[in-house]
């Protein structure tokens, strides 16, 4: 008998050891499986923030970008130009242009004007370019917008050609050769110019080194006094040196509109347009690259 209580309560205590063991692998296996889902959350969380900052920085780039691409669509940039007087102007106007269109372009440093304010503004460029002279009332920066609705005194431009021998015949050169047999005139002590006439209209020309001088009188006009005053401007400004080809077509009396000067340089043709002689001559005198 009491071996079988012995026995009973061996039995009993073993069953209870077995118990307790039992509960305390369910608990461990539960802290583990909770341990493991609170750190798989904490991974989803930081995936979500790292997700979350990513596309904010992409969002920021590209607002950036959109900014930059507005900024450079609103239009040709503006220069300060502050000078007290024409021939500073001038200069921060001639700055301004090789700013734009590169540090060897050829720009003119004189205004050619006596009263008024220059101010001036370009389109194109390096390769093809139009710069507008106007004179104003008050002083405007370089490419100012409004300036583009002003009437500008002088255009000097730049056009490119495929080729030297392009640029070359595109300059309207006039040679001596082809006025053989006409009556001469003397405008100066060694200028002699040839006069053609007919149909009401009078020529009056001469060649000097690389350039072509041509005046038209039209309707009768004498082409003469303004042939003696275009040598008189030329003595005292020497015009930019074409490659092989200049030319100066003017028309005799003053606002005709009809003013140009044009040479080759390489594969392009520089030309200057004007309704004034002396503003024209004096510009393109001061030209310098």
């Amino acid at each position: 008998m009491k071996k079988s209580i012995k026995v009973f309560m061996a039995t009993l205590v073993a069953l209870t050891l077995a118990a307790c063991s039992n509960e305390n692998n369910k608990k461990s296996s539960s802290t583990e499986t909770k341990t493991s889902q609170k750190s798989n959350i904490s991974k989803k969380s930081e995936k979500a923030e790292e997700n979350s900052e990513s596309s904010s920085s992409s969002s920021s780039s590209e607002n950036s970008s959109s900014e930059t691409n507005s900024s450079n669509q609103s239009g040709p940039q503006q220069a300060k130009v502050t000078g007290d007087n024409n021939t500073q102007r001038m200069a921060q106007i001639a700055g301004a242009l090789k700013y734009f269109l590169g540090k060897d372009a050829l720009v003119p440093t004189k205004a050619g004007i006596n009263s008024g304010i220059v101010n001036a503004y370009y389109t194109g460029d390096g390769n093809n370019f139009s710069v507008y002279y106007i004179k104003d009332t008050e002083g405007k920066n370089f490419n100012d917008p409004s300036l583009k609705d002003k009437v500008s005194y002088i255009t000097f431009s730049k056009k490119t050609y495929g080729s030297e021998e392009e640029a070359e015949q595109a300059v309207n050169y006039i040679s001596g050769e082809s006025e053989m047999g006409l009556p001469k005139v003397p405008l100066s002590g060694n200028v002699n110019a040839t006069l053609n006439s007919g149909a009401g209209q009078r020529y009056l020309h001469w060649n000097s080194g690389k350039w072509s001088v041509t005046i038209h009188g039209t309707a009768g006009k004498d082409p003469v006094p303004t042939g003696r005053k275009v040598v008189a401007l030329l003595n005292n400004a020497y015009l930019p040196a074409p490659d092989s080809r200049g030319a100066a077509s003017f028309t005799a009396g003053s606002g005709s509109g009809n003013q140009k000067i044009e040479w080759n340089s390489g594969k392009a043709v520089y030309t200057i347009k004007g309704s004034n002689i002396n503003s024209l001559i004096e510009l393109a005198g001061s030209i310098q690259k």
